[in-house]
């Protein structure tokens, strides 16, 4: 299990374009002594920023031999460095949501807000509590308070800083998933939001199902699974019914995805064909980019 990891840094703007950028450049660089100078951060930023790249799943570690570890851009980091570096489109800030949040082992706390805790409204100091009591039953080590304090402040960092602009344009803090509308907290209150889909879009959600279905080998999802199940839309984004069904009948009035809704025994449930997941990532930027 993984908390406190980020080192009381949430996640910039800017960030993990560098990240894939060095990484893309020496495949060692977060093994250097010195990369936190030659990227221009803190010691702590610096092993920040890593936290950040491996949880959002731009890199991951390859164990080239057992003495000898590299980190390399993945399937997704690939086409994130090719297309959308720097975040602009929906689609890649609802793809960093969904993988920071699958990662029950890195980034243990965002997995938790979003898949197993389920309360509506919240305060701060009920979720610090739920979140403890919920480590204690899977964690094997004793979670400090501290860290469970500074992961429940860095979620409501990731997901509600705006835009601010400094002077000097390495010092934006804005969080790129902020504008995904997930979460809202005001005055130690929090509620989790049901987005605007145009701010997750259809590419974003036709993926989580293709992934879905290539890690569980199936290939139907019923309605309620895809409201109540951990890693889909349901718990990944809030999503109501009416919002699902809306989706759903976009989907099928669209060539570009191949899904069927069919009702059997009075159960709803989605059929997916068996597509490559990352060719269809690819194709969904690539109409983005040439839009």
């Amino acid at each position: 299990m993984g908390f406190g990891q980020h080192q009381s840094f949430h996640l910039r703007v800017n960030w993990l374009s560098k990240a894939a950028k060095m990484v893309n450049q020496d495949p060692r660089f977060f093994f250097d002594d010195f990369g936190f100078e030659k990227i221009g951060l803190g010691r702590n930023m610096f092993k920040s920023l890593k936290f950040w790249a491996l949880a959002t799943n731009i890199i991951r570690e390859n164990k080239v031999s057992s003495k000898y570890v590299i980190h390399e851009l993945t399937e997704f980091g690939q086409l994130f460095y090719k297309y959308d570096r720097f975040i602009r489109l929906p689609l890649t800030r609802a793809l960093l949501h969904y993988f920071l949040i699958s990662r029950k082992d890195l980034a243990t706390s965002w997995y938790w807000f979003f898949n197993e805790f389920s309360m509506g409204t919240s305060t701060t100091q009920e979720l610090q509590e739920q979140l403890r009591n919920w480590a204690s039953m899977i964690s094997r080590r004793p979670v400090s308070d501290s860290s469970i304090r500074r992961d429940i402040e860095c979620i409501k960092q990731v997901y509600t800083i705006g835009t601010v602009q400094f002077a000097d344009p390495e010092e934006v803090i804005a969080s790129p998933l902020s504008s995904l509308g997930l979460i809202e907290e005001h005055r130690g209150v929090w509620m989790k939001s049901q987005p605007k889909l145009e701010r997750i879009g259809l590419d974003a959600l036709y993926f989580l199902l293709l992934d879905w279905c290539f890690k569980s080998n199936s290939f139907s999802i019923t309605l309620d699974e895809l409201q109540l199940r951990s890693g889909l839309w349901g718990k990944i984004f809030n999503l109501s019914i009416n919002q699902m069904l809306q989706v759903i009948e976009q989907m099928e009035a669209d060539d570009l995805y191949e899904i069927k809704f069919v009702r059997t025994n009075q159960i709803y449930e989605l059929h997916i064909p068996s597509i490559d997941r990352y060719n269809f990532l690819e194709m969904a930027y690539q109409r983005r980019v040439t839009l």
